[in-house]
């Protein structure tokens, strides 16, 4: 960490995070003393969060889901302000944090004089990220800097993984129906070329079938996503994980619409890579992605890239034509060359420590009940049928009557409401800006459309 009279840019956006992030984390702290005090009711008794909607097709709660959790008074102060907008949309970009926002300032800024950053302070970056990523893969929140890559994207953690996943011709590689692009198309080239099957499961009985595939189907890999990013159906990764093992067979996941939100728990799922963006829930912006990858998976796929950065010369910065320097420790082997600018650092590293400080858990069961809330409301009007299940506690699709959709399209757009619509769902993505009176505006609005629909 740099001196605290450092007058370098970058340094000046961590000491003005850092007294943000205090403020939080005593709210945080305060609220888990009182709890245990006993002046809140415990998620057992908890009816404020609507937990049919996403529980179904056999799905249990996420451990560590806390459903009532309160909340601190200035959570939402910590974005920027949005002037005439409710926007439901983090699914797509995160809302902009005010410390992110102070972060990247300071880093442009620091941009100017590069010359005052030093390769330690640089490298001391790198693995704050690193480490803060690493622990949002672990249940208890334990650093595990040395399981964690930083490349640009899942499209390209994917391709990497791929391009050397041991593949026969007439094995079967399983996902969900309607996948992420970026998630489908490097399996579909490496099942292309080793002659392999690439077979999808619907998402109406996502975690029913795929266990039913599991139990009577040869299967060599499974590729999944927790939350569907086009409905925000969610599957059951513990019960998902059990079977796979029990016969197995391999887990690769792309954790993008979870990480952050859904806690996450690598230990009990036992992937062999799993990854996430950091630009959607982990509150940061675009070009970082995590790479999670487990010990025994790190030596048996190659790095895409012959970068520098990845490997441990005798002496630094000398590298000899006729000797191949042995690769940095742990999942470092597949960092990607220029990502770790420190635009991206510290906006990522501002993310990161606002979503720990919060923890995916109390998220998690705060985001369920703003969007229960709309849930119900529409229940209330006879809009049941337009919510897709099962749900994730962030995340909500709105299916509604086919005749319905060019006035609900036109109804969000004129009350200024950020919501993206895929094929006829609408898919409604808040996070911590948003309150239940904005989504009783919301409500409003969807309601008042059903009947000019």
């Amino acid at each position: 960490m740099p001196a605290q009279g450092c007058a370098h840019a970058p340094c000046r956006s961590v000491r003005q995070a850092e007294g943000a992030r205090a403020h939080l984390a005593g709210h945080r702290a305060c609220t888990l003393a009182r709890r245990a005090r006993g002046r809140y009711r415990s998620t057992a008794s908890c009816q404020c969060a609507d937990r049919s909607r996403w529980a179904g097709d056999g799905c249990a709660m996420p451990a560590g889901y806390s459903a009532c959790m309160p909340w601190p008074d200035d959570a939402r102060a910590a974005f920027l302000p949005l002037v005439e907008t409710i926007y439901l949309d983090t699914a797509s970009n995160a809302p902009r944090l005010r410390a992110v926002d102070t972060a990247a300032r300071a880093a442009l800024d620091g941009a100017t004089s590069p010359w005052r950053l030093t390769s330690e302070e640089w490298e001391a970056a790198i693995e704050r990220v690193r480490g803060l990523g690493s622990r949002l893969f672990h249940a208890d929140a334990r650093e595990d800097a040395d399981a964690v890559a930083l490349v640009p994207s899942v499209a390209y953690a994917m391709s990497m993984v791929a391009a050397s996943w041991p593949l026969a011709a007439g094995e079967r590689v399983v996902m969900l129906d309607a996948e992420f692009p970026s998630v489908l198309l490097p399996w579909q080239r490496r099942c292309r070329q080793a002659g392999a099957v690439l077979a999808t499961v619907g998402r109406e009985r996502a975690t029913a079938d795929l266990v039913a595939l599991i139990e009577h189907t040869p299967v060599a890999l499974l590729v999944l996503t927790e939350s569907h990013w086009r409905d925000g159906r969610r599957i059951d990764l513990d019960q998902i994980a059990r079977a796979a093992h029990a016969r197995g067979i391999p887990l690769v996941l792309d954790l993008s619409q979870s990480l952050g939100v859904l806690p996450c728990d690598v230990a009990r799922w036992r992937p062999a890579f799993a990854m996430s963006v950091t630009y959607k829930w982990l509150l940061g912006g675009k070009g970082l992605t995590l790479l999670w990858a487990a010990p025994e998976w790190r030596e048996r796929i190659e790095p895409l890239e012959g970068h520098w950065q990845t490997l441990a010369p005798e002496t630094s910065w000398w590298f000899e034509a006729g000797m191949i320097p042995a690769y940095r420790p742990g999942a470092r082997r597949f960092d990607a060359g220029e990502i770790p600018d420190m635009l991206r650092l510290a906006v990522t590293e501002a993310g990161l420590r606002h979503v720990l400080d919060w923890s995916p858990g109390a998220i998690a069961g705060h985001l369920d009940m703003i969007i229960g809330h709309l849930a119900r409301r529409l229940a209330d009007a006879g809009l049941a049928a337009w919510c897709i299940t099962p749900r994730s506690p962030h995340l909500l699709g709105l299916r509604p009557d086919h005749a319905a959709i060019s006035a609900v399209r036109s109804a969000l757009r004129d009350n200024g409401i950020v919501c993206i619509e895929r094929d006829g769902v609408f898919r409604v993505a808040p996070h911590l800006h948003v309150d239940t009176a904005q989504m009783d505006v919301v409500a409003n609005v969807l309601i008042a459309a059903s009947h000019r629909g």
